[in-house]
């Protein structure tokens, strides 16, 4: 049991730093010293928990168990308000929200969203999180490399979902090549693997 909880637990928090773009309205002076303030008063070692409020993806006929969530809460010292959204329904919801300007203070985002808020981005409608990562433990060990992909006129703007690296390869049937004389392909090139030609009997 205790290992299922870890594993549902390991499960949550991924999710939780792949939802860790900051969608927020930039460039509003009177709601950063607003926030400035509140951090203040609720900073560490205080007893008040600061709430961050959530929209995300559900993959699932049910929302991850509340357990997770109070584990994290618990762990944080912050309170998550996690609106789980259909994914059938995540685009529309997402863009409703960012034309009325009720977006929460993270969103899960994709590529694709991404390239559709770029103008945004270069805007000021949303925050830079490029000069915060260095002062977290585990966010100050994100790859460069993937960083500098993401990045918008060289800042960046949200956290990149990690994936195994094995996933970034090709896979090819050995027994084919060989039975056609053909050796293993060298590039992912399409030129690298020659179209077997097929004969009929």
């Amino acid at each position: 049991m205790s290992n299922i909880f870890s594993k549902r637990l390991l499960l949550f928090s991924s999710i939780l730093l792949i939802i860790l773009l900051l969608a927020a309205c930039g460039g509003n002076d009177e709601n950063a010293s607003e926030k400035g303030s509140s951090n203040s008063a609720e900073g560490e070692g205080s007893s008040k928990s600061t709430t961050i409020k959530i929209m995300t993806n559900l993959h699932t006929p049910e929302v991850p168990d509340d357990v997770l969530l109070k584990v994290l809460e618990e762990k944080t010292n912050y309170r998550l308000d996690i609106d789980w959204v259909p994914d059938n329904n995540y685009n529309e919801k997402l863009n409703t929200a960012f034309a009325t300007g009720t977006l929460p203070q993270v969103v899960s985002v994709g590529f694709q969203q991404f390239d559709q808020f770029r103008e945004a981005i270069i805007d000021d409608q949303f925050w830079e999180i490029g000069p915060y990562l260095s002062e977290f433990e585990n966010l100050s060990k994100l790859k460069e490399p993937v960083l500098n992909n993401t990045k918008v006129e060289g800042k960046v703007y949200g956290l990149y979902q990690g994936r195994p690296l094995s996933r970034q390869g090709f896979i090819y049937r050995k027994d084919w090549a060989d039975n056609l004389g053909l050796s293993a392909p060298t590039t992912t090139g399409s030129r690298a693997i020659p179209r077997p030609i097929w004969k009929s009997e």
